[in-house]
């Protein structure tokens, strides 16, 4: 850890070198944002990263929406019936327009869900709509979805964006779809993407939510201290901590976070398929000096994907530290120590980001101790991402964010969920387990629901599917120029609208 030590100080002695620059002002109603990441795609049907759905969330609107407790509410629908199993019902509200100034109304509520559904399309949300069969609009504010088999979760994803009708059944729209949100695309240049509100709004003075990419963490602290830009979330080394504390002028917000962050293994690779191997790669890691040394022991262990809050959740077993143990276990794998020490080798992708970079070769150090030897390959987010969605991998660290509905669980851990298809990136696959999470997704009753569930994450961690890490805070640092923000727990930015920025003294 000396190195990173030395990284600590250089850093901070970068940034009170830095500091007295010039300041830039903002113009009138701007709030400039800082980001390690801007959207791979504004189009909601296509989108699965966590840097589109944050700002998609600004721009669309959904027939629901969730609540900070993951209930189900109206957004665009009014209400809604689901008088069986194979069915549900929509009213919708009639005061909602899209961006240019069309009404939204029942069918484009159902292009948007063919759109998803269309095979030729090839939209990665596609298996987690199979469910619906067909969508019939029944008046311009009234439409019915049938099913072809009972799905519990349904609801909570049909806070998915609507997009017009005209629009919903072309490729892909990266840069170029509009919704029916508070705000809508101004521009799109590089490295700057600016939204426009259009919307009026009694509660909030931001007109302009101008997002900037600023890959180096350390560049975007600097910029805050210089007042470049305004605010930023997450993607910031906490280390840098105590010295943002000592800026008077900027103000630091923290709270618990949904965002699961984990370790991910090929399930079929030669080496890996073997859970023997992969228990003893958890064993070998000391989560609990992980989070101290790299992140000032901000994030919460975590055991599964849903925090213990969530009511689909079950209490699991401590994973544990036991170097030891990791070594015996690999030896009765069948991997003894060769004359060199190495067992064997393993290829760990992660992002070119410093905190995943620095994580990752503080594990791959954790490993080496057992005799495993790691090469570690970084990627721009892009290519990184890319890779990591198609299954292209043996090892790689990544987090699930703002996860909150438990049939997660069913696009991660079901054989039939293999990419593309699907989020079972290790392509983990157990008889017992899809059956679980079959009847689960189609049972109705919160207490059935729940004992699945936990016999699903009871075997998940039995067989190693993942390396649990922790769940990462939020943390949101801001210049006092931004008034009323208040982080939620997914990480996203709807709290900005209704912040408010401070008007000159």
């Amino acid at each position: 850890m000396d190195a990173i030590k030395a990284l600590r100080w250089g850093l901070l002695c970068l940034l009170v070198m830095l500091s007295a620059c010039q300041q830039q002002v903002a113009e009138p109603g701007e709030l400039r944002i800082g980001v390690a990441q801007l959207p791979i795609s504004l189009d909601p049907r296509f989108s699965t990263d966590a840097a589109s759905y944050k700002i998609q969330a600004l721009m669309y609107r959904g027939l629901i929406r969730l609540g900070d407790d993951f209930i189900p509410r109206a957004d665009i629908a009014s209400s809604w019936q689901h008088p069986d199993a194979l069915t549900w019902v929509f009213e919708l509200k009639k005061d909602v327009y899209f961006h240019d100034g069309s009404r939204l109304q029942a069918k484009d509520v159902a292009a948007t869900l063919r759109g998803v559904l269309n095979k030729d399309l090839s939209s990665p949300l596609r298996a987690s709509f199979a469910s619906i069969e067909s969508v019939d609009v029944l008046s311009p504010y009234r439409l019915r979805l049938n099913l072809n088999k009972a799905d519990s979760s349904l609801l909570t994803r049909l806070s998915l964006g609507i997009v017009p009708e005209n629009m919903a059944n072309k490729p892909q729209q990266a840069r170029k779809m509009i919704g029916a949100g508070a705000f809508k695309l101004q521009s799109w240049h590089g490295n700057d993407l600016r939204l426009l509100r259009v919307q009026h709004s009694s509660t909030s003075n931001i007109e302009v939510l101008h997002f900037i990419r600023v890959k180096d963490a350390v560049t975007r602290c600097l910029k805050l201290v210089r007042g470049e830009i305004d605010f930023t979330q997450n993607d910031l080394p906490p280390e840098l901590l105590p010295y943002l504390k000592k800026q008077k002028q900027l103000r630091i917000q923290t709270r618990a976070s949904t965002t699961f962050s984990y370790i991910g293994m090929n399930t079929q690779d030669a080496i890996l398929k073997d859970i023997r191997v992969r228990r003893a790669l958890a064993l070998a890691v000391d989560r609990k000096r992980l989070k101290k040394a790299l992140f000032l022991d901000l994030p919460v262990l975590a055991e599964t994907v849903l925090t213990p809050q969530h009511w689909a959740a079950t209490k699991l077993p401590e994973t544990e530290f036991n170097r030891e143990k990791a070594e015996v276990m690999l030896d009765k794998a069948g991997f003894p120590r060769a004359k060199n020490g190495v067992r064997f080798t393993l290829n760990y992708r992660t992002s070119t980001d410093p905190a995943r970079l620095r994580l990752a070769t503080a594990i791959a150090d954790m490993w080496q101790k057992i005799g495993v030897q790691v090469s570690i390959e970084s990627l721009e987010w892009g290519g990184f991402y890319a890779r990591i969605k198609r299954g292209d991998f043996q090892v790689f660290s990544l987090s699930w964010v703002g996860i909150v509905d438990p049939d997660i669980y069913r696009w991660i851990l079901h054989s039939d969920m293999w990419p593309p298809k699907g989020a079972n990136r290790g392509r983990y696959s157990n008889t017992d387990v899809d059956r679980w999470l079959e009847r689960a997704s189609e049972s109705e009753s919160i207490k059935q629901r729940k004992q699945i569930y936990a016999k699903v994450q009871e075997k998940m961690q039995q067989e190693q599917v993942y390396i649990p890490l922790w769940y990462e805070p939020v943390l949101a640092v801001s210049s006092k120029r931004l008034q009323g923000f208040k982080p939620s727990s997914d990480g996203g930015l709807l709290g900005l609208l209704k912040a408010n920025i401070r008007l000159a003294d």
